[in-house]
């Protein structure tokens, strides 16, 4: 079952799902992650770190790698369902 819902009330949307909360939550303002790195994403599915993807969850899962701390992240949201 895919978690639908984050510990802080957001609720996935039809144009917003949580990987998207989660990832909006966890990026910095400045791009980098905890290696150093500024990673944005680039037309094409590329990071500015220079990894490529080849679909959008591969994407995601790179910047949960870089951005997402090992605890909760944003101080208590947890996805949950």
């Amino acid at each position: 079952m895919l978690a639908t819902r984050c510990s802080c009330g957001f609720e996935a949307l039809a144009d917003e799902q949580v990987i998207d909360h989660l990832l909006a939550i966890s990026e910095p303002a400045d791009a980098v992650g905890a290696d150093g790195k500024i990673h944005e994403e680039m037309p094409g599915r590329v990071c500015s770190c220079g990894i490529s993807t080849i679909s959008g969850e591969e994407m995601d899962e790179h910047f949960l790698a870089v951005f997402a701390s090992a605890g909760p992240l944003g101080g208590g949201h947890r996805p949950v369902g």
